[in-house]
């Protein structure tokens, strides 16, 4: 149930007929501040409260929180009625200007932290809270290093400019404990629960795909297939025939229904089992070829429906599945429009919009390259054949070169100007070796052979390289210059930069010898202005051995070191790290898996110390703690049984059945069944909108039944009448007629239901009459406050007086007739 507030104050709750909006929309996406727009009618009892700048309007689904920002347009009509535009809270990011600065050598977090400070030191003491303190940061830039300006621009602005669109990635405004935090993250941080699917939730969706995008049958070919020619002069791949009962193709029954035939020939380069090729086309026809698009989804959010449903968020990766158009896939929830009054009218939009970097968006991107550039990856074969073209065509052209020897007769020089001074690309070749340098005589050399057996090179193309011993490295350091940067930036930047070292040195070798190949990566940090980081370091290498493979990581910081690493052998694996994490299908002996949606599948199991999570599956449930309770759940219902040991049912026993067949047929169709230990079974019914029941006596001889609703507290009276109940019986002396005539009656209008009353009660005049024809029942709203009570006729104290009244009646008629 949705609720607005404009600051502390309630501006919309479908309990309160007081409080009303005209048309509330909630607009929200992706990396945008997001929108609410209404109108508030000058009766609203807080319609004042709302004004341009300094009201903070938040809407809530239930507990959760779903827009916070603040009024920023207001127009009146000629009612009267005010039109309200509000803001998100993405949007305060406006109101702060990031001066001239330069930043360099920063990590991504530490230069959104940078920014977000300065902002904080602008916008804080005023009105309403603008801060924001920085939260998770997943984004990173390649080489920790970043390199920004600043020039008078708002700091939205540098955030979407400077981060969003060079790291790509996603913002996320979360609250806890009272503290408004920037999320900057890589990837989509949620996988729904829910699942959107055709002819169930999903009503409807339009998307922007072409029909000439659309494949219903997909030919799948694997790795190039070595030594055989199925046609001469061409290559053969892996197919799928082989375990697809002879076809090479997989196709889409319902697609084929829809549209036709559609082939389409995906190539697979790096696969070589035909089992797993056959699963990546059937996941191209049901997942890939649908990854571009985006869809626009009208869509039952079952959190309305089942408040323990996980409600859709902006951000939320979520399945949907369409059969007829042979769509099963997760996409990411980029926008949503939200109607508070029509939550029918809701819809999403799905698919991503923005990010450039993260993982999801990668694939996708990496999707896209493949589908329009697959034809033209070039075959092994071919990329040496072009190696040796481009060598071939380079040195036929080199027809103006100038042949030189040094000045002692000790090297040959072949350059691009007859002068070593003035050459930029030269060919330098002499007892220690041949170089080649594009910045002149004096180097560097990015092309060299040298006296002790290295070759230097960006690139080397050959059909094979034999050695007895081959090794590579590769080192480099990156200078980070914070000292520069300081005398640019605020003071209180100036402290936050002192936490980065100024260098690090980064070197990668690749080493071979006559039985094991190792490759290693070290970073390490020198130069520091932190003592902390003075033992700063990472490492990482794999070597392969003819009988094992191994593989080592290693991150030292001052005293602290952390390792994780992998050995294999042909007998076992053993991995060893702090944390490990396993991502994909899981699968240990066929007996146990872990699926990839973190959901297991076992056997058997055993478990100690408490479970904990939100859902159990699985067609039986059984749980027997050790003082006798027991829970079962079936198809059948939920059966809870206790003994007068157990804290369940006040220590007095017994047992509850919940939607079981028996329990139903028992209760006259009644959904749940208590059986106390000592005799007897209690019923209580379920009705549409109800949240809860409560049975209470009255001061007199009935009682009612209190139900809670979503639209307030009712009761429901029953009358006990019972001989054995009731004492000092005398016939009753009251005159029925003077009573009843003494009941006023009244034609009216119900305010929230669309209908006309004739003749009818007001329950606060008859409490005037006699207190004992109205029942007072006690209204709270959601966290349990008391907000008034709601008046309610006891017909089972007017009854009598009617029946009293028509004997008196019925008596003076008889009498009228005998004279």
């Amino acid at each position: 149930m949705y609720r607005v507030y404009c600051n502390n104050s309630p501006l919309y709750d479908l309990r309160d007929e007081d409080l009303v909006l005209i048309s509330p929309i909630v607009k929200i996406g992706e990396n945008t501040a997001g929108s609410f727009e209404f109108s508030i009618l000058p009766k609203h009892p807080h319609y004042e409260e709302v004004n341009e700048l300094t009201s903070v309007i938040t809407a809530y689904d239930g507990d959760e929180e779903i827009f916070c920002g603040r009024v920023v347009e207001i127009t009146k009509d000629l009612y009267n009625r005010k039109k309200v535009i509000c803001e998100g809270e993405l949007a305060y990011f406006n109101d702060s200007i990031q001066r001239p600065a330069r930043y360099q050598g920063l990590t991504v977090r530490g230069y959104l932290e940078t920014l977000v400070n300065i902002h904080n030191q602008q916008v804080k003491n005023q009105g309403i809270d603008k801060t924001f303190k920085v939260g998770a940061v997943t984004v990173q830039d390649k080489n920790d290093y970043v390199y920004k300006y600043t020039n008078w621009e708002s700091t939205l602005e540098v955030i979407k400019t400077d981060l969003l669109k060079t790291y790509g990635g996603y913002l996320r405004i979360r609250k806890e404990n009272g503290v408004r935090y920037l999320d900057y993250l890589a990837d989509y941080p949620n996988t729904n629960t829910q699942v959107i699917e055709f002819g169930s939730n999903l009503l409807d969706f339009t998307h922007d795909m072409v029909a000439s995008d659309i494949v219903t049958a997909v030919i799948p070919l694997g790795a190039r297939l070595e030594d055989v020619t199925e046609v001469e002069g061409l290559d053969a791949y892996l197919t799928i025939k082989d375990v697809n009962g002879g076809v090479d193709y997989v196709y889409s029954q319902e697609a084929v229904k829809s549209y036709g035939w559609i082939f389409k020939t995906v190539k697979w380069d790096d696969v070589h089992v035909a089992d797993n090729l056959l699963k990546k086309g059937k996941e191209y026809l049901t997942d890939i070829q649908f990854a571009q698009i985006t869809l626009t989804v009208s869509a039952v959010d079952l959190h309305m429906l089942h408040v323990d449903m996980e409600r859709i968020k902006v951000l939320d990766r979520i399945r949907v599945t369409s059969t007829p158009n042979g769509l099963d896939r997760f996409f990411p929830v980029s926008e949503m429009t939200i109607y508070l009054d029509k939550p029918s009218n809701n819809k999403l939009t799905l698919g991503t919009s923005y990010s450039k970097n993260s993982l999801s968006t990668k694939t996708e991107s990496n999707i896209t390259s493949i589908k329009d550039k697959i034809e033209e990856l070039p075959k092994k074969s071919e990329i040496l054949e072009e190696a040796k073209k481009n060598a071939s065509e380079l040195i036929k052209t080199a027809t103006n070169g100038h042949v030189v020897l040094g000045d002692n007769a000790d090297e040959l020089l072949i350059m691009d100007t007859n002068n070593k001074n003035t050459a930029k690309r030269v060919w330098r070749w002499n007892l220690n070796g041949l170089g080649y340098s594009k910045t002149g005589y004096k180097g560097s050399y990015e092309l060299a052979m040298t006296m002790d057996g290295q070759i230097l090179g960006t690139l080397i193309a050959g059909e094979a390289i034999k050695a007895e011993h081959i090794s590579t490295e590769y080192k480099t350091s990156v200078e980070r210059q914070i000292s520069n940067a300081k005398k640019d930036v605020e003071n209180d930047v100036q402290e936050e930069l002192k936490s980065y070292w100024t260098k690090t040195e980064v070197e990668t070798a690749i080493n071979q010898s006559a039985n094991s190949i190792k490759l290693s990566a070290k970073e390490t940090a020198s130069g520091l202005i932190s003592e902390a980081l003075k033992s700063y370091s990472t490492s990482a290498q794999i070597e392969v051995t003819t009988n094992a493979i191994s593989s080592e990581v290693k991150k030292k910081v001052g005293y602290s070191e952390v390792i994780s690493s992998i050995n294999q052998s042909a007998e076992s694996v053993a991995i060893k790290a702090s944390k490990i994490k396993l991502e994909g299908l899981v699968t240990a002996n066929k007996n146990f898996q872990v699926l990839t949606d973190g959901s297991i599948i076992a056997k058997n199991g055993t478990f100690t110390g408490n479970i904990t999570g939100s859902r159990i599956t699985g067609s039986t449930v059984n749980i027997i703690d050790s003082k006798g309770c027991k829970i079962d759940l079936d198809a059948s219902g939920l059966r809870i049984e206790a003994n007068e040991y157990t804290d369940i049912f006040g220590h007095q026993g017994g047992k509850l059945v919940i939607g079981t067949t028996a329990s139903i047929l028992e209760s006259m169709f009644s959904p749940i069944c208590f059986y106390p230990a000592d005799g007897g079974v209690w019923n209580l019914p379920v009705a549409s909108g109800c949240n809860k029941f409560r049975f209470v006596w009255n001061v007199t001889s009935s009682c009612y039944v209190e139900i809670q609703t979503l639209f307030g507290a009712y009761g429901l009276t029953a009358w006990a009448s019972d001989k054995k109940l009731k004492k000092n019986i005398i016939d009753s002396e009251i005159s029925g007629i003077d009573e009843i005539m003494k009941i006023p009656h009244y034609s009216f209008d119900w305010k929230n239901k669309d209908y006309h009353v004739d003749c009818g009660y007001i329950a606060q005049e008859m409490e005037k009459l006699n207190q004992s024809y109205v029942i007072k029942i006690a209204q709270h709203d959601e966290k349990g406050k008391y907000t008034g009570d709601s008046y309610q006729i006891d017909e089972t104290a007017i009854i009598p007086v009617i029946t009293k009244a028509l004997q008196e009646v019925i008596e003076r008629l008889e009498r009228l007739e005998e004279k």
